[in-house]
């Protein structure tokens, strides 16, 4: 089975750019465990069903956090791919 994907941008107060991490792969119950977390602390999350580039399912969670939590940073969003079969098999 295939892992969930997360990729992390932050904004960072008075930068133009946006700061990029590569996607990291993780496990689906360290992606459960971070949904329930930002659900929890009322961050933004929105799902989307869609397909992948190989014709695979995939769920795309964008989890939007907002200012606050950390010093000098205006916002920080987590994308989370997710395989369909994953989240069926369990």
């Amino acid at each position: 089975m295939r892992p969930a994907m997360v990729t992390t941008l932050v904004q960072y107060t008075g930068k133009p750019a946006i700061a990029r991490w590569r996607p990291e792969p993780i496990s689906i119950d360290v992606t459960r465990q971070c949904l329930r977390r930002a659900r929890r602390n009322r961050d933004a999350v929105a799902v989307h069903q869609t397909t992948a580039r190989d014709g695979s399912s995939v769920h795309v969670v964008h989890v939007h956090i907002g200012p606050g939590r950390w010093h000098d940073v205006d916002y920080v969003t987590d994308i989370y791919e997710i395989p369909t079969d994953a989240l069926t098999d369990l």
